[in-house]
């Protein structure tokens, strides 16, 4: 202490302990000092630092540039186009609720009352082969009769007058099956209306569950398609195959068509007129051709198989008692009966066109349908019928869809009404729509 000041000792930096080496602090001596960034900037070039950051046109370019890249000042680009934003107050949601009930309630209406106009008939004949008289005609019990003739004042009620003869062939095949029928249903009605062309016949099935899956999926595509398959292809293609039945068990050879749809395939046989009783003038031909959705001809196609290498199904036998030859084999892409069968319906309760008549009405009088039997339906309790019928402008008779309109409508209704009670009982005062920040 001196003076009343504190002396400070400084310590030299040469009193720390060295880094380096003798040799390397050499060395670190020897190395040319490193220039500092502002040298670097002006050893590169003082006029070329000074256009980089400071040259006018390239400021002007780099605007333009950023300004090419913008979208289009445009209202619709920018969402500056008037829209409508609709304030849902009771008043608006019971109009919008009530409009969709009167569309859905007029449609479902028009639709019924179409649909009521359309005359039908509808013949359960599985019991003819042992309820039938085999030497004169005897009347069809009313539960195996159906019809709807809108003209009357019960179009339900049963006037038909059906009847019923059963004619045994006594040259049939025998299937080994127990249930098989084997022989002519001759069915006669009465109509007391004309039943308007075109007219379309059909056969209805009923408790038949065709989409059981190991049922739907038993078929093969490309047999269907006309291609030449061999038997490991039919039988262990992935996912849809003929593993259940793909091989005849007598002859070994490949099934054609293999797989359970086709081998269940419904062959009772209609007659192709429907012959009126009292005048043959009258007779009503139906045809065959044009029964079948129109794109079906792009995936039924003729075989490329050998007669000598395939067999028919096994509940074929009735149609192919010998097997196939060089003349029988089944030309699938014509065989419209078939590729009906094939688009397999999904509920147990369905119809297929057998044939349809463009141009003549069915006029009043009593008619026969001659029924050959080969498709057994009492050893799983099913039901098969003879249908016929005609179409109007949205349809076959069915209900269904205009009934759907209707409730639909009346639970727009509901809604009205709930949202009227709700409003009476428990509303609020609204508030004022004009403080909405897009009416300002």
């Amino acid at each position: 202490m001196t003076g009343g000041k504190q002396e400070v000792s400084r310590t030299s930096l040469s009193s720390y302990p060295q880094r380096y080496s003798v040799e390397e602090a050499d060395e670190y001596e020897a190395r040319p000092s490193r220039p500092s960034r502002v040298q670097g900037m002006m050893e590169l070039g003082e006029e070329e630092y000074s256009d980089e950051f400071n040259s006018d046109e390239e400021d002007e370019d780099e605007n333009k540039n950023i300004l090419s890249k913008r979208p289009k000042d445009t209202a619709f680009i920018q969402q500056r186009i008037r829209s409508y934003n609709p304030i849902f107050t009771p008043k608006l949601t019971v109009t919008i609720f009530f409009a969709i009930c009167a569309i859905f309630v007029l449609f479902g209406g028009i639709m019924i009352s179409i649909s009521k106009k359309t005359n039908e008939v509808i013949i359960y004949y599985q019991e003819c082969s042992s309820m039938a008289s085999t030497t004169s005609y005897v009347d069809i019990p009313d539960q195996y009769v159906e019809s709807y003739f809108y003209q009357l004042k019960d179009p339900t009620s049963n006037t038909l007058n059906a009847q019923w003869k059963y004619t045994v062939d006594e040259d049939a095949v025998d299937t080994g099956n127990s249930y098989s029928e084997n022989g002519t249903c001759s069915i006669r009605f009465t109509t007391p209306y004309v039943i308007k062309h075109p007219l379309f016949m059909s056969y209805l099935l009923k408790d038949y569950y065709s989409n059981h899956r190991r049922y739907a999926l038993s078929f093969n595509e490309d047999q269907l398609e006309g291609v030449a398959t061999s038997i490991d292809e039919v039988r262990t293609s992935t996912g849809i195959k003929c593993a259940e039945l793909y091989k005849d068990s007598e002859t070994g050879k490949q099934i054609y068509p293999c797989g359970l749809i086709a081998n269940a395939m419904f062959n009772d046989t209609f007659s192709s007129t429907l012959t009126n009783v009292n005048n043959n003038a009258e007779n009503l031909d139906f045809t065959t051709t044009g029964i079948t959705w129109g794109d079906n001809s792009n995936r039924f196609k003729k075989t490329k198989l050998n007669y000598s290498d395939i067999a028919p199904p096994p509940y074929w036998k009735q149609l192919y008692p010998d097997g196939y030859n060089e003349t029988n084999v089944p030309d699938i892409s014509t065989w419209e009966h078939f590729q009906n069968w094939m688009d397999n319906p999904a509920l147990p309760v369905f119809s297929k066109l057998m044939g349809k008549s463009l141009t003549g009405s069915l006029v009043p009088g009593t008619y026969q349908m001659d029924i050959g039997l080969n498709w057994p339906v009492r050893e799983f309790h099913g039901q098969k019928a003879f249908y016929l019928t005609h179409t109007s402008s949205i349809g076959g008779r069915n209900n269904f869809l205009g009934m759907v309109y209707l409730i639909g409508g009346l639970i727009c209704f509901a809604a009205v009404v709930i949202v009227i009670i709700g409003r009476l009982v428990s509303g609020r005062r609204n508030g004022d729509k004009s403080r909405l920040s897009w009416n300002q």
